[in-house]
């Protein structure tokens, strides 16, 4: 009765160490994504490279410690590509509009086909923003569609703010991070601006 666990022990033990002989092939790391044709529009300076301002802060879509996510810590999803804006105007209305690969636009709770998913929009009517305004886009899972994104930050109503309404968008595209900041004003031409590129 004793032999066949000494057997066995024996057994597992050549698995063993005939597994640490063994030269396994190492995990074959993703490419990164590839980013091309970055566009913003007329007038607007794009930050294209991240500089470290220190710890974390909250709702200002920034990624300040450059671990490459934006506003981590502070109950906004995070994804390989992930779009953040913030505004300091508590009445103000902005919007932030992603359109993924297929055209289509991204809206809270609802996924689009390419994944993309809006999981905040501010402010809200019943205080749940806090005053704090953030809203924020990321895909869910997977690998992102190949393919033309379109991402505009626009003013939808100043409820009473002065104009014009300064706004910071933070944009994350695999490992590399985006970032401007934008005066938005009521009329045509002055009410929105957009940041393009295509995977």
């Amino acid at each position: 009765m004793r032999a066949r666990p000494r057997r066995l022990a024996a057994a597992a033990l050549a698995t063993v160490a005939l597994a640490a002989c063994l030269e396994l092939p190492a995990a074959t790391p993703k490419p990164d994504l590839a980013v091309r044709d970055v566009t913003v529009s007329e007038g607007v300076g794009l930050e294209s490279a991240c500089t470290p301002t220190g710890v974390e802060i909250c709702f200002n879509a920034r990624d300040d410690n450059c671990n490459g996510v934006i506003d981590e810590g502070c109950g906004l999803r995070a994804g390989i590509l992930q779009f953040t804006i913030a505004w300091d105007a508590a009445e103000a209305d902005v919007d932030l509009n992603v359109h993924d690969a297929t055209g289509e636009l991204a809206r809270t709770g609802e996924p689009t086909a390419g994944g993309l998913v809006k999981d905040r929009d501010c402010p809200r009517p019943n205080g749940e923003c806090q005053g704090q305004n953030v809203e924020n886009v990321y895909l869910a899972e997977g690998e992102p569609r190949r393919g033309r994104y379109k991402v505009v930050v626009r003013l939808d109503k100043l409820n009473g703010a002065p104009s014009p309404i300064r706004v910071r968008l933070g944009a994350r595209v695999g490992q590399r991070s985006f970032g401007m900041s934008v005066d938005l004003a009521p009329g045509a031409g002055t009410d929105e601006r957009s940041f393009e590129f295509t995977l």
